[in-house]
């Protein structure tokens, strides 16, 4: 059950205890096609505390609108059937309303009703945007990562013929090129299903770890690479690599990425940056934790780029998000010289501060985008 309030035209979670001066409904407000809000009571602006009871034979979802602009304040989805669930939000004066979407039933809006005073709240919301709304920019990454994937094909063929001819030296140096290529592909990861796991997948969970026959990939190379492996002992990984990597070209051609993914991507990339780069593991030897920082900020720029007229229709302020980005790479180009990326694990520890600094605030700049542009049923 997700419950999603709009704090400053922002989504985020919401259930946490409300102040102690809270306009209560006097019991339950309805949820159903059929008695969409009745049972709303409050009429002061400010701190709410709504028990909302989804009445219907069908589960489904309840929104808070603005009556005047349809703006989204709140959300909770699914609502079963019978089920209570309360909400707690703070609403500055207007006119809202309730939508009610049951399962197979159309959007059933109900009466409008006023709130008056000086409650502190946000008096814009986020315009809800739908999956139709969001095909374009899904349709632009597909082609983005379409277009990039030949490069990755040419840089993993690279790698693999250093590895045959026993040049380990060029090996190293064109393992990072391939793997920061295929790092800045982003949000297409879901779209890629097993061959994800198979292409840049981590040993966690497998019988013998590190040693295990079953795992593949650029991490495995690396271990290879950086832990005095043979280019024989390499040629089969690095095979498979290219193979995979053929694969994937393949599947692309026809895929088609969830628009949802798209827009939670732009969260996650620095998510899984902050979880897995900055602390180190998903680092088998290479030492290049930074780098793959720094490619994933281009992913992420890529997704903003591409959402920014869907963010701009829900209300949300691009300015902050950008301000982070710049300073996030700011401080990564700074460890970056003459082609020769910083160790994570040699950086002063001021310097770390800062970089895990500016990702954790980048990752809770981003975390509403996904939440925002959420495509939402509205009809």
């Amino acid at each position: 059950m997700a419950v999603l309030a709009v704090p400053l035209a922002l989504l985020s979670a919401c259930g946490s205890a409300a102040p102690a001066k809270v306009a209560a409904a006097a019991g339950p407000v309805q949820v159903s096609v059929s008695a969409c809000g009745q049972g709303w009571t409050a009429t002061r602006a400010g701190a709410q505390k709504i028990e909302l009871k989804n009445t219907d034979s069908r589960a489904g979802e309840v929104q808070l609108i603005s009556a005047k602009t349809g703006a989204l304040f709140a959300a909770i989805e699914p609502f079963g059937p019978g089920t209570t669930r309360e909400l707690d939000i703070s609403l500055a004066a207007g006119d809202y309303q309730l939508r009610c979407l049951m399962e197979d039933e159309a959007a059933i809006t109900g009466a409008a009703f006023s709130l008056t005073g000086k409650g502190v709240g946000d008096s814009r919301g986020v315009v809800p945007q739908t999956e139709a709304d969001l095909i374009s920019p899904t349709k632009k990454y597909e082609s983005y990562v379409k277009g990039r994937l030949p490069a990755l094909a040419r840089e993993t063929e690279r790698l693999s013929a250093d590895i045959a001819r026993g040049e380990l030296g060029n090996a190293r140096k064109d393992w990072l090129v391939a793997h920061l290529a295929y790092e800045r592909l982003g949000a297409a990861y879901d779209a890629f299903g097993d061959l994800d796991g198979a292409i840049n997948g981590l040993p966690n969970g497998l019988p013998r770890g590190v040693h295990d026959a079953s795992w593949s990939g650029f991490h495995r190379i690396e271990y290879g690479l950086w832990h005095g492996a043979s280019a024989t002992t390499l040629n089969a990984p690095a095979g498979q690599l290219e193979q995979d990597i053929v694969a994937l070209r393949k599947q692309f051609r026809t895929v088609q990425i969830d628009p949802l993914t798209v827009t939670i991507r732009a969260h996650e990339i620095t998510e899984n940056a902050l979880q897995f780069a900055l602390t180190g593991q998903d680092d088998f030897g290479s030492h290049t934790g930074l780098a793959t920082v720094r490619a994933n900020l281009d992913g992420t720029t890529e997704v903003l780029s591409l959402l920014a007229p869907q963010l701009r229709t829900a209300g949300i302020d691009r300015t902050p998000i950008t301000q982070g980005v710049r300073r996030a790479e700011d401080l990564l180009d700074a460890q970056h010289h003459n082609g020769v990326w910083v160790s994570e694990t040699a950086l002063p520890r001021t310097a770390r501060e800062d970089i895990d600094a500016a990702i954790s605030e980048l990752t809770e700049l981003l975390a509403p985008v996904a939440a925002a542009l959420e495509p939402r049923r509205i009809s």
